[in-house]
């Protein structure tokens, strides 16, 4: 490896262009925690605290998920959660702002289940084995895609805009940058790339393919360009790591 590689891996220098692609404040220490801030900017306006609140909350959000899948994001409006969930819509506003909050709520209900589907299988790309576990996670991804209906009926639709795109983004960013961290060693010939780019490329790949393969069978995705996209995914990484 060359010294400039080792000190980034070691995280004592920033990229080439002085600008530490890894640097936040405050970083992810694990996949279940990379939602921390993006899910404080969209969803609920604030947390149900008391038992029977919390209880309803997740009566609402119940609801509205087999409102999206059965419906489609047209489906989820205040009116027909409340009366799904059997609570007033009055008690609904007390938490979420209209329909953009309760779908950017399932939103991050969604992504929260990928980072644990992730975290179980100890998602990183660290050591000699981190083939094996960049497969692992890819798979991962794979199961919550055909196991999520509501996150594919939201990320497929006209309403994943705005809030919902930032936040999102926000999610493959936090990804990436804890992805980026946990790289213990790079190829000496490997390009001078900043690890944390490498690792935001590995994650709009899987983006890309997931994103053909489902417009290409909504319901399970289209096999072969799933594939492609973990072997190509892989062996790019393979470019920079031993």
């Amino acid at each position: 490896m060359s010294q400039a590689a080792q000190h980034e891996v070691d995280g004592l220098l920033p990229s080439p262009d002085g600008v530490d692609p890894l640097a936040t404040s405050g970083p992810p220490h694990s996949l279940s925690e990379l939602l921390t801030e993006a899910s404080a900017t969209v969803g609920a306006h604030r947390t149900a605290v008391q038992k029977r609140s919390r209880s309803k909350m997740e009566t609402v959000l119940n609801a509205a998920i087999d409102l999206l899948v059965e419906g489609g994001p047209e489906a989820v409006t205040t009116t027909t959660v409340a009366a799904r969930a059997g609570v007033s819509v009055g008690w609904l506003y007390n938490f979420f702002d209209g329909r953009e909050a309760l779908l950017e709520e399932i939103l991050v209900s969604c992504l929260q289940d990928l980072d644990n589907r992730l975290d179980k299988v100890d998602f990183d790309l660290g050591g000699p084995d981190w083939k094996q576990k960049a497969e692992a996670g890819v798979e991962a991804h794979i199961e919550f895609f055909n196991e999520t209906p509501a996150f594919r009926a939201i990320w497929f639709s006209t309403e994943f805009t705005g809030r919902m795109i930032r936040a999102n983004r926000m999610h493959d960013d936090e990804l990436a940058a804890f992805l980026a961290r946990t790289i213990t060693n790079v190829k000496p010939e490997a390009p001078q790339v900043p690890l944390g780019v490498v690792t935001q490329i590995f994650v709009g790949m899987l983006d890309k393919g997931f994103d053909l393969a489902y417009r290409e069978s909504p319901d399970r995705g289209n096999e072969a360009l799933l594939q492609e996209m973990k072997r190509s995914s892989i062996e790019y990484l393979s470019t920079y790591l031993p």
